[in-house]
């Protein structure tokens, strides 16, 4: 395949590295299932991306560098100027849906392309950034144009509004019906309307220097919600679920919607956005609103995007090749049906993608401009270098396609908020299986999912969740019971509930771990939804401009709707 050949759609193709941990349950015949790949040994992938610390990986940063300069040299009439790539995310890009993980792999290919092309180097591929084992910005990334605050980027948002100002009225001419209706659901009904979500009033989402990422050379390491969210156990619990939608995200209706979030968006590339582009988690709960591209739509401006968003689509691949050596679906549901004659499956594939380019910033083909042109690395031929959660994959591969065991829920019931909560659910699996779930490393795992109702703009400010915590009784983010902050990330507006899971069984574990050696397991949870504060984990009231909620718009608080735990 060269650089600028049509990708080629084919199943999944990466062979198991290592050893599982723990394979879920029993399994049945398989009925309703999305496809499985091959179990057959894949032929060797065209291009490969590493690890961005090892000598590949450096090498690679060299030719992302000769692509950056010129890109950001190019014209704003050039489709390949860097801000108009970047600027497909802002108008485009799903998150908080099954679509974010497919959307961000062709986004990230089609322009892993155009930077093969730019620097003229033909074996380039995106270094990615492996958050877990270093759990830092590289060093690498704040030399030259790596970083976002080189001089080469545009100086000041007046003069990215007259570089872009005249372009997206030329831009915006040249729509299709189509393109302009995806517009629409976004509320962009014309250039000022983008142009007045990038700046100030609407967002911020451009930084210019030297405020352009949050993270500096003096401190590049993450805050503590961060490094939980990237830390090895919750990437294990991120590629614990055995359903496509419950890995990826739940489903939408399109892919410009919100419904929800699971472990791995809502964890690791949330908080990883959200923390390198400056918003900081201190040690006594309250949060430092920086500055930095990486927190907004417009976060594929600093290079540090596509490496972040190249260790995703590597844990989707994990993921991909866990289950196919378990013999367990990789894709939704092919489930056509009376109620939906597509099914889950033909609807995911088929939603539109209707402004990539391809590598020389034309329209991408039609044949790349929906879901199912990206089900699998196979289209744009690379591998990966193995990397963090690797632990997962068998060694061997299931001769058989099968069904996993349906993981058991258990619905919450609601109670009134106390002094320090938002939202208080009872939950009451039974004594056995709270028995396993509290094990360190047990072969049963928790995770509880929070359906929460948040004002439109609830961006900025981080809610907490707590298990088995008295009310009343401080809370750090050292606390044993401390689960996970949910963190919101870009400008979406939220107009309905949304969905966050988080996993419970560590912090669980660690309570009954604190009561000695004889403790008992829990004979129920207690599921606190709280506001992070300077007090703690208290109620935070104070708005901060341009990231919380206008009190002048609405006096919504989020509100706790449901809580199921779910058991594998």
């Amino acid at each position: 395949m060269t650089r600028d050949s049509t990708p080629a759609e084919a199943g999944f193709s990466m062979p198991s590295r290592r050893a599982l941990l723990a394979a879920g349950g029993a399994a049945a015949a398989l009925a309703a299932a999305g496809p499985v790949a091959s179990a057959a040994p894949p032929a060797k992938a065209r291009w490969r991306r590493y690890n961005v610390n090892s000598p590949e990986g450096m090498k690679a940063l060299e030719s992302y560098k000769k692509a950056i300069r010129k890109m950001l040299a190019l014209p704003a009439t050039d489709p390949n100027n860097w801000y108009r790539r970047a600027l497909i995310h802002t108008i485009d890009c799903p998150h908080g849906n099954w679509w974010f993980v497919v959307w961000h792999r062709g986004f990230v290919g089609l322009f892993e392309q155009t930077v093969r092309l730019l620097s003229e180097d033909p074996d380039f591929a995106f270094p990615y950034w492996d958050w877990t084992a270093d759990p830092k910005v590289p060093a690498a990334m704040f030399d030259d144009v790596l970083n976002p605050n080189n001089s080469a980027y545009i100086q000041s948002l007046d003069a990215f509004n007259s570089q872009f100002g005249p372009v997206l009225d030329t831009f915006w001419k040249t729509l299709t019906s189509q393109q302009n209706q995806q517009l629409l659901i976004r509320g962009l009904r014309f250039p000022a309307d983008l142009l007045f979500d990038i700046g100030p009033q609407g967002g911020p989402m451009f930084f210019a220097p030297p405020n352009s990422r949050g993270s500096t050379p003096a401190k590049p390491g993450f805050d503590k919600p961060t490094s939980n969210a990237v830390s090895s156990w919750m990437l294990n619990e991120a590629l614990s679920p055995r359903d496509f939608i419950d890995f990826a995200s739940p489903k939408s209706n399109y892919h410009s919607s919100i419904t929800g979030f699971g472990v791995m968006e809502g964890q690791p590339h949330n908080k990883v956005h959200n923390c390198v582009g400056g918003i900081w988690t201190n040690p006594d709960g309250s949060i430092t609103y920086g500055d930095g591209f990486m927190q907004s739509n417009l976060s594929p401006c600093d290079p540090l995007f596509f490496l972040h968003h190249a260790n995703i689509d590597r844990i989707w691949d994990v993921w991909t090749r866990k289950q196919q050596a378990l013999g367990y679906p990789t894709l939704p549901a092919d489930n056509p049906s009376y109620v939906d004659p597509l099914g889950d499956l033909k609807r995911w594939r088929r939603e539109p993608f209707l402004f990539f380019v391809d590598v020389n910033g034309n329209p991408a083909p039609p044949a790349q401009q929906v879901a199912g042109a990206f089900e699998s690395t196979a289209a744009f031929d690379y591998d990966y270098q193995p990397g963090s959660g690797e632990n997962v994959v068998p060694k061997t591969l299931s001769g058989a396609l099968r069904r996993p065991a349906p993981a058991q829920a258990f619905v919450g019931r609601l109670q009134a908020p106390g002094s320090t909560s938002l939202g208080v659910a009872e939950v009451t699996p039974p004594p056995a299986l709270l028995a396993q779930a509290t094990r360190p490393e047990g072969p049963t795992s928790l995770l509880a999912t929070l359906t929460v109702d948040l004002p439109p703009f609830e961006h900025g400010t981080d809610l907490a969740v707590v298990v088995n915590t008295p009310e009343g009784e401080p809370v750090t983010l050292d606390s044993p019971g401390f689960v996970a902050t949910l963190s919101m990330f870009g400008r979406h507006i939220v107009t309905r509930p949304i969905t966050f899971t988080v996993p419970i069984s560590r912090p669980l574990a660690r309570l009954r771990a604190a009561g000695g050696a004889k403790a008992a397991a829990p004979s129920a949870l207690t599921i606190r939804l709280v506001r992070l504060g300077p007090s703690g984990l208290k109620a935070n009231t104070g708005p901060h401009a341009m990231h919380h909620a206008d009190t002048g718009a609405t006096q919504a608080t989020p509100q706790l709707l449901n809580v199921v735990v779910h058991a594998n």
